[in-house]
């Protein structure tokens, strides 16, 4: 599959990026991780950040390469499954992390408390920091016009 394949299939839309929208991601995605950085938060909380983090970081290369999930089409499975497609198939075990990671998040979110430890938070602030290294090297081989001056 491909996301052209996504896209006849209306997993995703074409819509060009553009170098603000990119650069305000970029600025969430360091909030996020500032956020889960901070000892003094609960520990569901540090977790959400971060996933919000890697999250972001996910939509990044698929807002570059010129596609968005429709509103009410599972974001964050869509955003996380496209890995494979925009950073390559060496991402799929990210993916696949992440995955976990985001029905844990449903669960902190809607369902009970002390799902995650205090491992699980360092784990995902991680693999965010880490995802936010490859994106940043991807978008300067694939997209370089698309990276915000200061990164």
């Amino acid at each position: 599959m491909s996301l052209e394949q996504w896209r006849q299939n209306a997993w995703l839309q074409r819509s060009e990026p553009n170098i603000p929208e990119i650069q305000q991601l970029f600025a969430v995605v360091d909030r996020e991780i500032a956020d889960a950085s901070v000892e003094a938060v609960s520990d569901e909380g540090r977790f959400e950040h971060a996933y919000d983090a890697a999250l972001q970081l996910c939509v990044i290369p698929l807002r570059s390469l010129g596609y968005r999930v429709p509103k009410g089409e599972s974001l964050h499975k869509r955003a996380i499954d496209s890995l494979r497609y925009t950073l390559g198939e060496s991402h799929a075990d990210t993916s696949n992390c992440l995955e976990r990671y985001s029905r844990t998040r449903g669960r902190i979110v809607y369902e009970q408390i002390g799902v995650v430890n205090r491992q699980d938070v360092e784990d995902l602030l991680s693999i965010a920091q880490h995802l936010r290294a490859e994106v940043i090297e991807w978008l300067r081989a694939t997209r370089p016009e698309l990276l915000p001056p200061r990164l």
